[in-house]
C-alpha cells in the first residue's frame, strides 16, 4: 500500500512539473533577434543613453506618439531594474539637435521619406558627440511601431506576432460576438523596436517585441467590424511583456516564447 502511495505522489509530481513547464508556450512568431557577443564581452555595456528619435529616422505615428515617454520610463525602470545605468535623455538631445543644426535636416514630412545618406551623417556626428562626454557605453533606441496585424479565424481568435499572444479587445455590454462577424479583418497593432548601437556606431543588440492591438470589437455597433479602440496601449502587463520580449537576450526574460534550440543556447 505504501508503496501505491508512493507511486502516485511520484505520478501528481511529475505532472504538476509538466504543467509548470507547459506554461511558457512556444510563439513562432518571436523575433529572430540579433546580438554582437563578441563586442560585448569586449566592452560590457553599463551605462546607457535611451535616445529621443527613432532609429528608422522616421517619427512615431501620431496615434502612438503620447504613449513614447511611458514606454522610454518603463523600459528605463527595466534597464535599472537589472543593473544598468540609464542617463539622462538631454545628453542624446543637446548632441541629435547639434548634428541637425551643422548637417541640415534629413527627413521630408511632406513625401514621408528620409534620405538615407543624410540620417547616417546626422547619426554618426550624434554619436560621435556623446562618445566625447565619455560616460555612455551604449544608446538605446525604443522605436514604437504600428503595422498590420489579424485576428485567427479559429475558436479563440488570437492575434499573434513578435511573441505575443492577444486575445480581441472587446468593448460593450453585449454577451457575445456574433457569428458573422468576419475575423479575418486585417487592423493594425502596435510593436516595440529595442535598437542598441555603441558610440562608435557598432551595432550591439537588435529585436522586437509586440504590445497590443488598437482595435476592438465594440458590441455596441451594429455592424460587423473592428473600431479604433479609445484608449491606446493602457495595459502595463503588455507593454512589459513587450519590453521584455525587445531586450530579451540583453536581458533574459524568464518566460521567453522562442524557439527551444535558442532558448537551450542562451542559458
Amino acid at each position: 500500500m505504501r508503496k501505491i502511495t508512493t507511486l502516485i505522489y511520484c505520478v501528481l509530481a511529475v505532472v504538476f512539473l509538466l504543467q509548470g513547464c507547459s506554461s511558457v508556450r512556444y510563439n513562432p512568431t518571436t523575433y529572430e533577434y540579433y546580438i554582437n557577443k563578441e563586442a560585448l564581452k569586449k566592452s560590457p555595456v553599463k551605462t546607457v543613453i535611451i535616445a529621443t528619435v527613432n532609429v528608422s529616422g522616421e517619427p512615431t505615428r501620431s496615434i502612438l506618439r503620447d504613449s513614447v515617454p511611458k514606454i522610454d520610463a518603463m523600459t528605463e525602470d527595466y534597464l535599472t531594474a537589472n543593473g544598468y545605468e540609464v542617463l539622462p535623455q538631454h545628453i542624446f538631445e543637446n548632441a541629435w539637435r547639434k548634428a541637425i543644426l551643422t548637417h541640415g535636416d534629413f527627413y521630408d514630412p511632406t513625401s514621408g521619406k528620409v534620405d538615407g545618406k543624410g540620417w547616417q551623417i546626422v547619426m554618426a556626428s550624434t554619436l560621435a558627440q556623446i562618445k566625447e562626454e565619455g560616460s555612455v557605453d551604449a544608446v538605446l533606441f525604443t522605436d514604437l511601431i504600428e503595422h498590420e496585424v489579424q485576428h485567427s479565424p479559429g475558436l479563440k481568435h488570437n492575434a499573434q506576432w513578435y511573441g505575443v499572444t492577444r486575445e480581441p479587445a472587446v468593448d460593450g455590454a453585449a454577451d457575445s460576438v456574433s457569428v458573422e462577424f468576419d475575423w479575418t479583418q486585417v487592423i493594425k497593432g502596435a510593436s516595440l523596436i529595442m535598437t542598441l548601437y555603441s558610440p562608435d556606431g557598432e551595432p550591439l543588440f537588435s529585436s522586437r517585441g509586440g504590445l497590443d492591438t488598437l482595435h476592438s470589437i465594440d458590441k455596441r455597433r451594429s455592424d460587423k467590424s473592428f473600431v479604433r479602440r479609445k484608449k491606446i496601449l493602457s495595459k502595463d502587463r503588455f507593454i512589459e511583456e513587450g519590453i521584455q520580449l525587445s531586450l530579451h537576450p540583453l536581458i533574459k526574460m524568464e518566460a521567453w516564447p522562442g524557439k527551444t534550440e535558442e532558448a537551450k543556447n542562451d542559458k
